[in-house]
């Protein structure tokens, strides 16, 4: 196809045809540059198709994690509302009440004061995002800046989390010396043998220590609630507008 077209420039040249060869070779570039154009479009059809791709590869991975992470948010503060709920009782109670006296009402309540469940989310899919720079294909920038500030949510909320756990890691000094680990236990685990030796619950009641113990779990437990609402919140946004943007392809 060359040769041809060289053929055609080279008789038009010889036979001293200048205007026709100028407009040939007009022709030729006009037919170059189109070309070039057109490579060029199939090349960026291409390239946005692979971005396309791997767009829906993350939000549908982000899917996933996300709803993963909502899932273990709600395990995570039914157990919080377990542990202030049982604080409360507790708080509330007077040493001559029946609850003190009846040690299976009141270790069932201690037990649910001992609920320790934290919010590890997954992230690997966000990570991935982030370091490929993947998540700049993600169209929507409320979700982009959403998920730029997820992971400093979830520090926040780790931070009330870790004094929540090291508190009731510490209660062993404040309970241990009334309650027998074995009627402690007990309840979760029935094969356990009955203790030897008696529980001390109306002293356990009536020590200020304790009650301190509990009024600072209740505050402690309250405020990581607080933080865990407000990613949980995050999480939701977050899932609406992944959602939104895989159903609008």
């Amino acid at each position: 196809m060359l040769r041809f077209f060289r053929q055609i420039r080279h008789r038009l040249f010889d036979h001293n045809k200048f205007s026709k060869y100028l407009l040939y070779a007009v022709g030729e570039i006009m037919l170059v540059v189109i070309g070039i154009l057109v490579a060029l479009w199939v090349s960026d059809w291409n390239e946005g198709r692979k971005e396309q791709v791997k767009r829906k590869a993350l939000l549908t991975a982000l899917s996933v994690e996300f709803n993963a992470n909502l899932q273990q948010l709600d395990s995570v503060m039914y157990y919080n509302d377990r542990v202030v709920q049982a604080a409360l009782k507790i708080v509330r109670l007077k040493s001559d009440q029946a609850a003190v006296t009846s040690s299976d009402t009141l270790q069932a309540w201690l037990k649910n004061t001992s609920w320790l469940w934290t919010f590890d989310p997954q992230n690997g899919a966000l990570r991935s995002g982030i370091s490929s720079a993947d998540v700049h294909l993600i169209r929507s920038d409320s979700l982009i800046t959403l998920l730029f500030s997820w992971q400093d949510v979830v520090a926040d909320a780790s931070e009330n989390e870790k004094r929540h756990m090291d508190l009731q890691l510490g209660s062993g000094s404040v309970v241990g010396p009334y309650v027998r680990l074995m009627d402690y236990y007990g309840l979760t685990y029935p094969k356990l043998p009955e203790s030897d030796f008696t529980s001390d619950y109306h002293g356990l009641i009536r020590d200020p220590l304790f009650e301190d113990f509990i009024t600072e779990l209740y505050g402690h437990t309250m405020d990581a609630k607080y933080e865990l609402k407000l990613v949980r919140q995050q999480n939701v946004k977050i899932l609406q507008l992944v959602n939104r943007e895989l159903n609008t392809q």
